[in-house]
């Protein structure tokens, strides 16, 4: 009788299709507040247009939380008026020379992951607690960089549209929409703007990072505004989705994940999928790896959740998402931080619609506007060692395909022990450097690579954006 009662229990409290949901950046639920004022969304292109810029930023300004003293800024900005398109940024000057430091834009993976994730789980100042808190993280990358947050592609987080027509269907209309939204922001700050400018993200934002380098490099010989763009960082990107595919049974195999049943099967899968995307099938490769790995529109779970029996692949040490990553999503639905940061009583969206339109973008390839962007500016790919969903192999087995100026030397290059001090006992990861290009695999830590490696993850952007070299210090 105990057992049966159990099993109710059990049952009464396991999850519905909903809770199968499988995006990691949809665990934050942002709700709207019921009570308290959460103030008006700021609306910027106005005051940009109008040519009312200092009144534009000081309207902007947050104002800092109890016992912080920290600038910052947000608001929206319109990237297109005809369906209402507004894209949500928040500002982070660096604590070190900011008239100097350079500006990284940071873009969330998903697709329709918030940035708000980067800026509080990963490298922002702030960290929250269980209880509504924040306090400082220890090596946040708002030390030494101008960061902008921004909720890309509209649609996710913040950002929102007033028509289906407003949703992003590839990585063109996000570059088109996300370029839009920079512009303006050189305009509002123009201080920033001679400043040195990086494209960062991760996951996901292996595609939309590639998209808008490749519009800036595209439109800056032609334009009156330039962008300063200098370099990007892509972090486990999910670029080249073929070639990811192609090496998922062998790899899952020889961490242990499958057996040889299961890679026979997985094998199939893969190759079934790989098959569709060469036909341009983009909708039934889509549908195919849903189930098979995310289990994100089907109504039950993945082939890979049930022959894992976890539900994370984010990190080879973990089965399920550390339960403070959501910790955020309570703290933005409290009034006065939605006041703060001008977003009023704005839904959050967790990206569900963003995915859905974009869903034959997500198996193609933007390998030949990252060949671009390799072949004339700094850049940085780095895996975490721990991760599954991309791992450092699958990102090595696609690099080895790629054709750039630094192919051959890539091929013959030496990998270099990475330490942060000399006198450190443990190794920080690995690196391999050809040119103005970076490889690194940081021992220790899976897809949310920052959050899980915070001071191997800051030591590493700084020495590539600053150029300090790899030897420890």
């Amino acid at each position: 009788m105990w057992k049966a009662l159990f099993l109710l229990v059990l049952l009464a409290l396991s999850p519905g299709a909903d809770g199968l949901f499988r995006s990691l950046y949809r665990k934050a639920h942002v709700s709207r507040p019921r009570k308290g004022d959460p103030g008006q969304r700021l609306f910027l292109t106005p005051y940009i247009e109008s040519g009312k810029l200092t009144k534009g930023r000081q309207l902007s300004l947050v104002p800092p939380f109890p016992g912080w003293n920290l600038t910052s800024y947000s608001g929206y900005i319109t990237v297109n008026k005809t369906y209402n398109s507004n894209i949500f940024f928040w500002f982070f000057p660096a604590k070190i020379e900011p008239e100097n430091a350079p500006v990284v834009l940071w873009l969330q993976g998903g697709p329709g992951g918030s940035s708000m994730f980067g800026l509080f789980v990963e490298h922002g100042p702030y960290i929250v607690s269980k209880n509504m808190t924040l306090f400082a993280r220890d090596f946040p990358w708002t030390t030494t960089f101008s960061m902008l947050y921004v909720d890309n592609p509209v649609g996710t987080g913040f950002s929102f549209t007033d028509h289906v027509h407003g949703y992003a269907i590839d990585e063109d209309d996000v570059a088109q929409n996300l370029y839009s939204a920079l512009i303006q922001f050189f305009e509002l700050f123009s201080d920033y703007r001679d400043n040195d400018f990086y494209v960062t993200g991760e996951s996901y934002a292996g595609k939309y990072v590639p998209a808008i380098a490749h519009y800036i490099h595209t439109l800056n010989p032609v334009t009156t505004m330039k962008i300063n763009l200098k370099g990007i960082a892509l972090g486990d990107a999910y670029s080249d989705p073929k070639s990811i595919i192609e090496g998922y049974p062998s790899f899952l195999f020889q961490i242990g994940l499958l057996d040889e049943q299961e890679k026979k099967y997985f094998q199939k899968q893969c190759n079934d999928c790989v098959k569709f995307i060469h036909q341009e099938k983009w909708l039934q490769a889509f549908e195919l790896l849903d189930r098979l790995l995310d289990g994100g529109l089907i109504s039950e779970p993945s082939y890979f959740q049930n022959v894992t029996g976890c539900s994370n692949y984010y990190n080879l040490l973990l089965c399920t998402e550390p339960e403070d990553q959501s910790y955020f999503g309570k703290f933005l639905s409290l009034p006065h931080v939605r006041q703060a940061i001008h977003v009023g009583n704005q839904t959050f969206s967790d990206g569900a619609r963003v995915e859905k339109y974009l869903r034959e973008d997500t198996v193609k390839s933007v390998k030949p506007w990252l060949t671009e962007i390799m072949n004339n500016y700094k850049v940085l790919i780095y895996n975490g060692q721990l991760d599954v969903i991309v791992a450092a192999s699958l990102t090595e087995r696609s690099l080895m395909a790629m054709d750039w100026k630094g192919s051959q030397k890539y091929k013959k290059a030496e990998k270099k022990v990475w330490k942060i001090l000399k006198s450190d006992l443990e190794v920080a990861g690995y690196v391999r450097q050809v040119d103005n290009f970076c490889q690194v695999i940081v021992r220790g830590g899976g897809h949310i690579l920052p959050y899980d490696q915070p001071l191997r993850s800051f030591d590493m952007i700084n020495r590539f954006i600053f150029g300090r070299g790899w030897d420890p210090y």
